[in-house]
């Protein structure tokens, strides 16, 4: 659908709530904008809504404040800048509106060539003859130009003459400045350019911009360069016609065939086939390989619905299950974007997961940014509360209150807490090392939230810190021949002292996070 079908209400209804945008609510109002429009495309009402009633509730709040606009200062026209009053009859110069809409030129004030009245030529002081007196090419004019005069060098017409074309020229810079900033051009695009379509698909697939000369980064105009690499599916948008329930994934290489792609009505299908497999046997192998070919027909058909979020989701899930947080970064990261398009599915369970994997990553500026844009009721939500204070036991080192919550993770938070939950037990016995002398093995497993004392103790193995107290029927052996029998593991007194060297340098072997599949 073209630009030109749009109904020039809408465009204007736009254009008039970007430019009532401010720096604080942009990012609210494209958000509002992009969900609105794509639900009016969705149901068939661009064309008969009354888009000049309709109000934006990012906007509401701004438009019941007030904003303070300084007056300016009146200037006294009775006497110049330099102290020399004007004649009474001396007329006040007035600039043509073609002049002021190119460029401001300060010498039509000070020096004018008024008929009938005389004009204001400032007195040159003393000191300034001098400077004149220095070396120059012969003229009486300075090249540089002072306070009271002005030159008019080829040079400065000629820059004077392209600033007057660039302001002559305002659509195109417009359009431009739009498309980058979000103005009205993000919305409404031809077929040939952006976006087609309300902004939902990318169009620019396979092209890159580039500025100036040579892409170089010289200023000048934007050049859209193709890429022969990357195809463009925005220009093959097909149905397919397959009926096969089962596909395996393979990575196109050419223009995709009709045939081998599957509509939506099959793709259902095949969604409860997998299901039902996958609670059967659990191959993973198998999931991974019919998911990404599910995935595959909804991008080439560019489907963006309810069923595409289901799709995810449970791929989502999947993944988790089987430790796969490569492909459950990428199911995650589509997941945002289809959220944003107000596709109803699960936000509040997913962004849970998303504070977890970001606590694994220890990726603190997304971190920081997510936080700060959490609203009260994505806060209340159960799932995402937990979320949050994993966060802030990790951020304190409240190892205690963090395997607590470990053991109490709701949905599948607990797949990803498995993920860094060795790292935070090392770090937490590093402090453990050096707050007390001796603890006993079974407190370790308690507090740790380790399953047993033999888990507690493999661990401490790996990490060469199994360092006990002996036992006293060990220092009342008499019989140094006879093999000496370690006590129980529920007796186990662990040496913090000793093994605190251990357990630091064990701290450095979880320093880097492996971070297959990263594309957030």
């Amino acid at each position: 659908m073209s630009s030109s079908a749009w109904p020039p209400e809408l465009k204007a209804w736009v254009q008039q709530c970007l430019s009532k945008a401010t720096a604080s609510n942009k990012d609210a109002v494209n958000s509002e904008l992009k969900q609105m429009l794509f639900r009016a495309h969705a149901d068939g009402t661009i064309n008969t809504t009354d888009w000049s009633k309709v109000e934006l509730s990012s906007l509401k709040a701004q438009a019941q404040r007030t904003t303070h606009v300084p007056i300016p200062p009146r200037i006294n026209i009775t006497t110049t800048s330099f102290g020399n009053p004007v004649p009474p009859h001396t007329p006040i110069p007035v600039i043509p509106p073609a002049q002021a809409s190119t460029s401001f030129n300060p010498s039509t004030y000070l020096s004018s060539p008024a008929a009938g009245g005389p004009s204001v030529q400032p007195t040159p002081s003393t000191s300034e003859k001098k400077k004149k007196k220095k070396k120059n090419d012969g003229s009486a004019k300075s090249a540089f130009p002072t306070p009271y005069h002005f030159t008019s060098s080829a040079e400065e017409q000629e820059a004077l003459a392209r600033r007057a074309a660039r302001f002559q020229k305002p659509a195109a810079s417009s359009s431009s400045s739009s498309a980058m900033g979000g103005g009205v051009d993000r919305w409404f695009v031809d077929e040939e350019g952006s976006v087609n379509g309300l902004g939902m698909v990318p169009g620019q697939v396979g092209k890159r911009k580039m500025r100036g000369k040579g892409g170089l980064g010289y200023s000048g105009d934007e050049v859209m360069e193709v890429d022969p690499n990357v195809i463009d599916w925005d220009k093959h948008t097909i149905r397919g016609t397959s009926t096969k329930l089962e596909k395996s994934y393979l990575r196109l290489t050419s223009e995709p065939n009709p045939a081998d792609v599957r509509p939506l009505h099959i793709l259902q299908q095949t969604l409860q086939l997998l299901k039902r497999k996958w609670k059967d046997n659990h191959n993973y192998a198998y999931a991974l390989d019919q998911f990404k070919s599910m995935r595959q027909d909804l991008t080439v058909q560019r489907i963006k619905n309810d069923f595409t979020v289901e799709v995810y989701e449970i791929h989502a899930r999947i993944a988790l299950e089987a430790k796969d947080l490569g492909e459950y970064n990428q199911c995650q990261t589509m997941l945002r974007q289809l959220y944003e398009l107000g596709i109803k599915g699960h936000p509040q369970e997913f962004l849970s997961y998303r504070i977890m994997y970001l606590l694994h990553t220890r990726n603190r500026s997304d971190m920081a940014t997510l936080l700060a844009q959490l609203t009260s009721t994505e806060k209340s939500d159960p799932g995402v509360k937990h979320a949050l204070d994993v966060h802030a036991a990790l951020a304190t080192s409240n190892y205690v209150r963090f395997f607590r919550l470990f053991t109490t993770a709701p949905n599948m938070s607990g797949y990803i807490m498995d993920h860094f939950v060795e790292r935070e037990r090392i770090a937490a016995l590093a402090i453990m090392s050096k707050g007390f002398m001796t603890l006993t093995l079974t407190y370790i497993t308690t507090t740790l939230a380790f399953d047993s004392e033999e888990e507690s103790d493999a661990f401490l193995q790996d990490h060469n810190a199994a360092v006990y107290v002996p036992s006293q029927s060990t220092n009342q052996s008499n019989n140094h021949w006879k093999p000496i029998k370690p006590p129980p593991l529920h007796e186990r007194v662990w040496d913090c002292k000793k093994a605190h060297a251990a357990c630091a340098a064990g701290i450095s072997k979880y320093r880097v996070v492996d971070l297959k599949g990263q594309v957030d």
